[in-house]
């Protein structure tokens, strides 16, 4: 580490030209000493002195501020219940990937939702993975007794295999995630959802599979075996 050398006390911009005692000194301010009581004597007893001095305070007082308002947000943030908001925008990366397709209970157009293969309530491990969850229009998704129709729309359009592996997700291990972590997952999945936003583009059958398999690798919210519908085609031994 460097040593400060002493100088003497001496003022060295127009400010404090003229000041100082002379004294040889390690800390100094403008070329005035502080221990030597040169630097409190120009901030008290000078007009250039007192303006930098209500200047500091300013500063001080906006940093203040600043920091409340910063530790104020980070404390709204820290209230939100970010894994509703994680399936709020996983559900909007559903809809982007089914975009411009009918709905797979119904095959009707209109509002859609994101319907779950395996309702929420009974399998909360997998309410946030992109395979269990599809295209379904707002008035289908009210009715619990549409899901049998869901899961039959989708084997027609996908097959029974794939049905098989989404049935086989709710052999899922539990996630326990802090709300800390859910919100940055949450934020991986508003990048995500912006980047295939910006693409605006229709996607083939096995697109929206593949799209499904990569977003849940590139979350990292469960084992890969869980994710990709082709790597547990390959190791079917894996639970």
């Amino acid at each position: 580490m460097l040593q400060v050398k002493e100088k003497p006390c001496k003022g060295v911009n127009s400010d404090t030209k003229g000041l100082g005692c002379g004294k040889s000194t390690k800390h100094r301010v403008l070329g005035l000493g502080k221990t030597c009581g040169c630097y409190s004597d120009f901030l008290l007893n000078t007009e250039a002195g007192k303006l930098r001095l209500e200047k500091a305070k300013i500063k001080g007082k906006s940093r203040v501020e600043k920091e409340k308002k910063q530790k104020t947000r980070e404390q709204r943030l820290n209230d939100i219940d970010w894994s509703k908001k994680l399936q709020d925008d996983i559900n909007s990366i559903v809809r982007t990937i089914d975009k411009g397709l009918t709905c797979l209970a119904r095959n009707t157009r209109g509002q859609m939702h994101a319907g779950h293969v395996y309702a929420r309530g009974g399998n909360q491990t997998i309410r946030y993975n992109l395979h269990n969850i599809h295209r379904q229009s707002a008035q289908s998704n009210h009715y619990q007794n549409d899901d049998g129709l869901l899961r039959e729309g989708l084997v027609k359009e996908y097959g029974n295999d794939y049905m098989q592996f989404i049935s086989n997700l709710r052999q899922t291990p539990s996630i326990h995630y802090s709300n800390k972590e859910y919100r940055e997952l949450t934020n991986k999945a508003r990048i995500i959802l912006k980047n295939l936003q910006k693409l605006d583009r229709f996607y083939s059958k096995s697109e929206r599979i593949e799209l499904r398999s990569r977003i849940n690798i590139e979350l990292g919210i469960y084992q890969r075996c869980f994710c990709e519908l082709e790597y547990r085609q390959q190791n079917k031994s894996v639970a």
